[in-house]
């Protein structure tokens, strides 16, 4: 659980005191996401919500002071509560502070002088790593389960019972199919009137959602479908809550929607049927960026994703035998390849050597180079080689004299080390020690040549607004390479 008022207060060794204890401020339930300390007229502006806000009452004895204006601010601002410290400033809590920040639904923690304020904050951040771990931890859990719910005797059940366990308490889901019939539910379900929410969907395009307060609490609806046909829709609801999942249950979800989306809902013992269903899961979990759950659902495999770093190939569907060390998934008349980046026999367009927290744009890159293999009639043609990106305006003539019109000045300045010093820099992004070590100078050299390198481009190249010379002497130096 997250820390709360309530968990402040157990700790013993803080010797925390609840002051209010009637009515809104006597809510200790309510969660602590940090804390802070101030003694300012208004720190509202400086507050994200959520916060255990810690003052000494120093301002209290100010005249111009506005105890009012104080605590409403605080009030919008989303604060869990106030910690006041005695023995500093005020021997004890004022009773009109007291009074004034209970008529809010403040709650006031009593802090004694022996508490220092350091002492909370690390309390606080030890509980909320733990609570940290704890999410990720369950929230991986989950996606494996949802992985193996896929693969069983009645999917669709089975992946919405997963979904509802995954978001915990007061969590529920309905799945229904492109006409708005209900084919699966789970949890506690209210009753609702989704028919104009799914109408509103079925003639969007996808993907799509809607997420709408009720007096039950917070629901989304997601339309499932591909290409532009709606199949069906996902409503999952949290009661009593005005928000959607956190982080962890927003990653749940989605996971649960790429599986519901690729069509797991066919029941059918068919090895071939489902082992294709989880090569699926396995690009598509990817290319959203679920790292994890991929490497869960390839698991399932006879052949598991290969060790980064790889390369992506697309190729069209080819009727030959593929190594046993990659991973292959074969849709629509299209082959998605992935590889050890040594490997050697890719055909296609390929890309860049990535981990697969960068697959997106290694798909991509893939995609480019399979359109100028196609282009050119070559068998295989990796990204790099393929003129895509930044290195098909290489060529063009106005380029090329821009590029040499901007590093002129360092070219002819008799200086035959500014230039190789500039493209180290650049391509460390402004590191002066990673730069010099490539160099094999001193970091001190590299500044003294980057100095000397704007002023004969009449440049402040470690200025915090020169993000833009930068960025044009990079492409300057790309195209001078001719790569």
């Amino acid at each position: 659980m997250p820390p709360t008022i309530a968990s402040l207060l157990a700790d013993r060794p803080l010797g925390l005191r609840l002051l209010t204890a009637e009515g809104p401020a006597g809510d200790t339930s309510r969660e602590v996401r940090w804390v802070h300390t101030t003694e300012l007229n208004d720190p509202a502006p400086f507050l994200e919500g959520g916060e255990l806000l810690l003052t000494t009452g120093l301002r209290l004895a100010d005249p111009g002071f506005d105890l009012e204006a104080f605590l409403s601010g605080l009030v919008r601002a989303g604060v869990a509560g106030l910690g006041f410290g005695v023995g500093l400033n005020n021997a004890a809590v004022p009773d009109r502070f007291v009074a004034a920040a209970s008529a809010h639904g403040l709650p006031v923690l009593e802090v004694p002088k022996a508490t220092p304020f350091i002492a909370i904050a690390k309390s606080v951040s030890k509980a909320l790593a733990v609570e940290e771990y704890r999410a990720l931890t369950e929230g991986y859990r989950t996606q494996q389960e949802l992985v193996k719910s896929a693969l069983a005797h009645e999917p669709q059940r089975s992946l919405v019972r997963s979904l509802v366990r995954g978001l915990g308490p007061g969590a529920w889901a309905i799945l229904a199919g492109a006409d708005g019939a209900v084919l699966h539910s789970a949890g506690p379900v209210p009753g609702l009137d989704l028919a104009p929410e799914l109408a509103r969907l079925r003639g969007g395009t996808l993907p799509s959602s809607a997420s709408i307060l009720t007096e039950s609490g917070h629901v989304e609806v997601h339309a499932l479908g591909a290409g532009k046909r709606v199949m069906g829709f996902l409503t999952v609801g949290l009661l009593e809550r005005t928000s959607g999942p956190d982080t962890t249950g927003r990653q749940i979800l989605a996971v649960a929607l790429t599986l519901l989306t690729l069509g797991v809902e066919q029941p059918t013992k068919d090895v071939t049927v489902a082992e294709l269903t989880l090569r699926r899961a396995v690009v598509r979990l990817l290319l959203a960026g679920y790292v994890d759950a991929a490497y869960e659902a390839a698991g399932e495999l006879r052949v598991p994703l290969p060790p980064e770093p790889v390369r992506i190939a697309r190729d069209s569907v080819r009727d030959e035998a593929v190594s046993d060390r990659v991973f292959v998934l074969e849709e629509d008349g299209e082959r998605v390849l992935v590889a050890p980046a040594d490997f050697e026999g890719f055909t296609g367009g390929v890309s860049d050597a990535i981990g697969y927290a960068d697959f997106g744009r290694g798909y991509r890159q893939a995609g480019e180079a399979l359109a100028t293999a196609r282009k050119s009639g070559r068998p295989t043609v990796y990204f790099a080689e393929s003129g895509s990106g930044l290195e098909s305006l290489f060529a063009d003539q106005g380029v090329r004299d821009f590029a040499a019109g901007l590093l002129r000045p360092l070219v002819e300045a008799d200086r035959a080390e500014l230039v190789p010093t500039l493209r180290a820099w650049l391509s460390h992004n402004g590191q002066w020690d990673s730069a010099a070590a490539e160099l094999g100078v001193h970091r001190h050299t590299v500044r003294a040549r980057i100095a000397r390198a704007g002023e004969l481009l009449d440049k402040d190249l470690t200025a915090n607004d020169s993000a833009d010379a930068r960025m044009e002497l990079w492409f300057a130096l790309r195209v001078r390479e001719g790569h």
